[in-house]
C-alpha cells in the first residue's frame, strides 16, 4: 500500500474523529488517537501475507475493518501494545461503542497516571455525543492508575491533566461523570 492509500483507507475515520473531538472540546486527543491507528495500519499492510491472520479473509489488501481484527489480535497477545490499543479506542470513537474504548486505556492509565486525562475525553465524548452514562467504565479504567500519583497531578500540575485527575479521583470516590466533568469544567473556565 502506498502512503495515499493508507490515507484513503482511514481518512473516514480522521475527519469523524476530528470533526467530533471539536464538539466535546477536546480537539488535542486527536493526534494521541491518528498516530498510533495510522502506524497500525501500515503494520498490518507489512505484515507477511502468509502470516495466520490473513488466513480466511477474503482477501489480501489492509482495510480499516481488517484493522480492527488486526489491532484486537495484538492487544490479546499483548495488553501494553499501546499503538494497537488506541487503535481501537479511535475506532470504538468513531463507531460510538457504548464504551468508548475504555478498556482499552486500562493497561496504559496504569503505566502512565497522565494517560487518565484520554480516558476521561473518551467517556465524555461517548456521554456527550450518545447519551449512555460511561462511569462504570470509566471507573473500571480508572481503578488501575495509582491514586498517590492521579492526587499528585491533581494538586500539582495545571491545565488539562489536573483537572482530568481531579475527575477521575471524584469518579472513583463515587461520582458520576456528568455531575463531576460538569463541575470541573465549569471551575476551570
Amino acid at each position: 500500500m502506498t502512503s495515499a492509500e493508507v490515507e484513503e483507507q482511514i481518512s473516514p475515520v480522521v475527519e469523524s474523529l476530528t470533526a467530533t473531538a471539536r464538539e466535546v472540546g477536546h480537539p488535542d486527543i486527536v493526534d494521541r488517537l491518528i498516530s498510533p491507528l495510522r502506524q497500525t495500519m501500515y503494520d498490518l499492510d507489512a505484515l507477511p501475507r502468509t502470516d495466520d491472520f490473513w488466513s480466511g479473509k477474503a482477501n489480501d489488501r489492509a482495510t480499516i475493518y481488517k484493522l480492527v481484527d488486526y489491532a484486537q489480535a495484538r492487544v490479546d497477545r499483548d495488553a501494553d501494545d499501546r499503538h494497537a490499543s488506541r487503535t481501537l479506542v479511535a475506532l470504538a470513537l468513531r463507531h460510538g461503542d457504548n464504551d468508548g474504548g475504555l478498556p482499552f486505556l486500562t493497561s496504559e492509565v496504569a503505566a502512565d497516571p497522565t494517560a487518565v486525562g484520554d480516558a476521561v475525553i473518551a467517556a465524555y465524548w461517548i456521554w456527550s455525543q450518545i447519551g449512555l452514562d460511561t462511569t462504570y467504565e470509566l471507573r473500571r479504567t480508572l481503578s488501575a492508575a495509582d491514586r498517590a500519583a492521579l492526587t499528585g497531578l491533581a494538586r500539582c500540575r495545571q491545565g488539562w491533566t489536573a483537572i482530568a485527575a481531579r475527575i477521575a479521583l471524584d469518579v472513583l470516590a463515587g461520582g458520576s461523570l456528568e455531575d463531576v466533568y460538569t463541575r470541573h469544567h465549569r471551575q476551570s473556565q
